[in-house]
């Protein structure tokens, strides 16, 4: 890194926490753990994982290692955090969709998320496709050999449509559809004026066969996320992972934070069910076939069983809870984080291009993990990130 990018890395440390773009770095140790994390990845298998770790020592710290993994392996990645106070609850997966488009990174293009840079990455191959003569044929079937008037290439109509709309160029156009598939739910009593705005006003574009009626009709539900138990939110995220593969992609790595929050934030215990079915949904994997993680506390699953007992849920199937499978990051030991503070060293000599080690005794800094040891494993961790910043920061300050 640069002696810029060196005073970022700095500055985030002060909060305890590695920015995007290095945590890898800044993970050390357990390394046959860690390379259990990358062969999955690797391997490019669909399935699940329930990520263990006590709040505070590394539930989030892993789902960013896996983040910057994923696109570098060249999946598309989107990380979520679960707000039921925030309409982001995972009893309604049209909440969830929102939220997984909200997030949604491609590899190709760093720092940028969203419906945006993704739709943009279609329409480069969908362009790149018209003027090559093989190879292409998912991209001729999605827009009909380019006259986009019907297509069965993807399970969502919906997302046809928002696709098919985004080529238009229109920049008013693309402004309602990114806001659409953001918040699908606020948009169930204007269906006529999407229909309006994404294929009646389009129609020198492109035409549609279907009747005025099929788009709004509270029985086709085309421009419905939450109809028949949220079958078209489902399917817009198998559609998500085929067009990333078919983009020359892995696929699509989803990443679940707080999930603790069904527990503690869902208050009806319907609404939690819901939610506790969505995620065995995930690890059944009919629904959807890519990759996904949960970051949850060590006892998310006994913490699951007492709530559904204390609202006598006795008939559940609680073997469902168990057969999750799960991965458990053991805790930094001393040795290991020291490394962590050899690193911070090494940066922060870079960051402001100076010497600690000339005026830094060699057991200067094995002080301040020899007194964070006796901090709790929870905390451990990130306070020694902040009182080593925060040590060669006055070192830095006295030597000037």
């Amino acid at each position: 890194m640069n002696v810029k990018e060196a005073q970022k890395v700095i500055e985030a440390l002060r909060t305890g926490l590695p920015p995007d773009g290095y945590v890898r770095h800044f993970t050390v140790g357990r390394q046959s753990e860690v390379s259990q994390l990358i062969a999955k990845l690797g391997d490019g298998q669909p399935g699940s994982l329930l990520l263990k770790a006590n709040y505070g020592s590394g539930k989030t710290h892993l789902l960013r290692f896996i983040r910057e993994a994923a696109l570098e392996e060249g999946y598309a990645v989107s990380s979520v955090t679960l707000d039921a106070r925030s309409a982001v609850r995972f009893n309604r997966m049209d909440q969830i969709l929102g939220a997984i488009w909200r997030g949604l990174e491609i590899p190709s293009l760093p720092g940028h998320k969203g419906v945006r840079s993704f739709f943009e990455f279609i329409h480069q191959h969908i362009e790149r496709a018209k003027s090559e003569s093989s190879g292409q044929e998912f991209w001729r079937e999605l827009t009909n050999k380019w006259r986009w008037d019907y297509s069965q290439a993807l399970e969502s109509p919906a997302m046809f449509i928002a696709i098919r709309a985004w080529s238009s160029g229109k920049p008013t156009v693309h402004a309602l559809v990114e806001d659409w598939l953001f918040q699908p739910w606020t948009y169930y009593s204007q269906r006529k004026n999407l229909y309006l705005e994404l294929v009646e006003k389009l129609r020198t574009h492109f035409r549609d066969p279907r009747p005025e009626w099929k788009f709004y009709a509270a029985s086709e539900g085309i421009f419905n996320f939450q109809l028949q138990d949220y079958a078209q939110s489902w399917a817009t995220l198998r559609d998500i992972q085929k067009i990333c593969q078919c983009a020359g992609l892995k696929g699509l790595v989803l990443l679940f934070d707080e999930f603790e929050d069904v527990i503690y934030n869902l208050r009806r215990i319907d609404y939690q069910e819901a939610a506790f079915w969505n995620l065995f949904q995930f690890y059944f994997g009919s629904q959807f076939q890519g990759l996904t993680f949960f970051a949850v506390t060590p006892d998310f699953v006994v913490k699951c069983k007492q709530l559904l007992l204390s609202k006598d849920r006795w008939d559940y199937d609680y073997s469902l809870f168990d057969k999750l499978p799960t991965f458990e990051m053991s805790p930094l030991d001393n040795s290991q984080l020291q490394d962590v503070v050899d690193r911070i060293l090494n940066v922060h000599s870079k960051a402001y291009q100076w010497q600690p080690t000339a005026l830094l005794p060699s057991s200067g800094l094995r002080l301040i993990t020899a007194k964070t040891a006796s901090i709790q494993v929870q905390d451990r961790t990130r306070h020694t990130i902040r009182e080593a910043v925060k040590f060669l920061d006055r070192l830095l300050e006295d030597s000037a």
